[in-house]
């Protein structure tokens, strides 16, 4: 049974506009991906929460990311209006 919360994440400091997360997925070493609608980024996260890096940004010319999906080395990113992003994702320890 679930009875406590271990951590929350309410995004960096240094973000330019508020962080809105509607997707989340997780990878077999337990890292928490995030997307970042108003920042066009997605966030990577160890497994206690602890930002790590933004794997993806407005500079690998994401915008809006709204859902995630990632199945072994896939990851899908899903955007407004149908648009579905596929990236190569390199699940190795950070």
């Amino acid at each position: 049974m679930l009875s406590q919360i271990r951590y929350t994440y309410t995004g960096q400091p240094a973000l330019t506009e508020r962080f809105i997360c509607n997707g989340i997925a997780c990878d077999h070493h337990g890292r928490i991906l995030l997307t970042d609608f108003y920042n066009h980024a997605v966030h990577l996260l160890r497994e206690n929460g602890f930002f790590l890096q933004c794997v993806l940004t407005e500079q690998s010319s994401l915008k809006w990311p709204q859902s995630l999906g990632l199945c072994g080395d896939t990851l899908w990113v899903g955007c407004p209006k149908g648009m579905v992003r596929v990236y190569k994702y390199s699940d190795k320890k950070c």
